[in-house]
């Protein structure tokens, strides 16, 4: 493990697929990867925040974003901390679901949509570089259309199936996301990015069945009325969103010490080691 001196902390920004953080005030399923001994996460379920409504109680990508730049000007955070740092990105799996629900407003193009996505990624990312950031991770949206959430859509049938359309969605703007990290260089002076490859690593976990298979939630993580089965190491998903925590410690090894086919250009290990510029 890296030592704090070359990380001193970590920033986690997006929706609750990376951690729950604070939505809902919640922090029962929170799942946090064995980083540097000092975060600060500014969470909310809410993902982009472009085109869902500020009434489902979670926290907008922009507001997390104003959060930590709260924190700076009220000189909680120097800028030498800041720029050793890393920052976390996972956003956008709630707006591809939200996009396919047979209720709501008109919604736009399914390529438009995905440019506003990919507008806010890139807003995050000029901001956060603004204020010191120097060591990025923006980690792909998995396979939204094959979480067990999506059999409550009218289109589920036959169940267990995937939603190509919401998959071929995420497919869409996770290219647009590694776009961003290999423009870095040139749109983030002095800066360092890489993109975890989530989608393609849970792909794989799905290609096991016989070790890997779906938890059929009753409701959501922290609110009640949900099934544990008696050997959640087993099982991808937690519930009818999130992965369960063995999941997830599969994923964060692919990320911290994995190979050009989970992260790249540089796995999380490398990130950390690398010499960055104080602001």
């Amino acid at each position: 493990m890296v030592s704090s001196h070359n990380v001193p902390a970590v920033f986690i920004f997006g929706d609750s697929t990376l951690d729950a953080g604070n939505n809902h005030f919640n922090k029962n399923c929170s799942v946090q990867a064995d980083f540097p001994p000092y975060g600060r996460d500014f969470f909310g379920r809410r993902p982009t925040g472009r085109f869902t409504n500020g009434r489902t109680g979670v926290t907008p990508l922009q507001t997390q974003v104003d959060q930590f730049t709260s924190l700076v000007k009220l000189n909680k955070l120097d800028k030498p901390t800041i720029s050793r740092s890393l920052f976390l990105l996972e956003s956008g799996s709630n707006d591809v679901f939200r996009y396919f629900l047979p209720i709501g407003p008109p919604r736009p193009q399914p390529d438009a949509y995905v440019s506003a996505m990919l507008s806010s990624v890139r807003a995050f990312t000029r901001q956060v570089h603004a204020l010191g950031a120097r060591r990025i991770a923006l980690f792909s949206l998995g396979p939204v259309g094959c979480i067990p959430a999506r059999a409550l859509l009218p289109e589920s049938s036959p169940l267990g199936a995937c939603h190509p359309e919401m998959n071929r969605m995420a497919r869409r703007f996770n290219r647009g996301l590694e776009g961003i990290v290999g423009s870095a260089p040139m749109t983030l002076p002095g800066a360092f990015a890489v993109y975890g490859a989530t989608y393609d690593v849970v792909q794989l976990f799905r290609k096991l069945p016989k070790r890997y298979r779906v938890l059929g939630g009753m409701g959501q993580c922290g609110t009640g009325n949900y099934t544990v089965c008696g050997e959640p190491e087993k099982f991808l998903f937690w519930d009818f969103f999130h992965p369960s925590q063995h999941a997830y410690a599969l994923i964060s090894k692919a990320f911290w010490g994995g190979r050009p086919s989970r992260i790249r250009p540089m796995n999380l290990r490398q990130l950390a080691e690398l010499n960055v510029s104080a602001v």
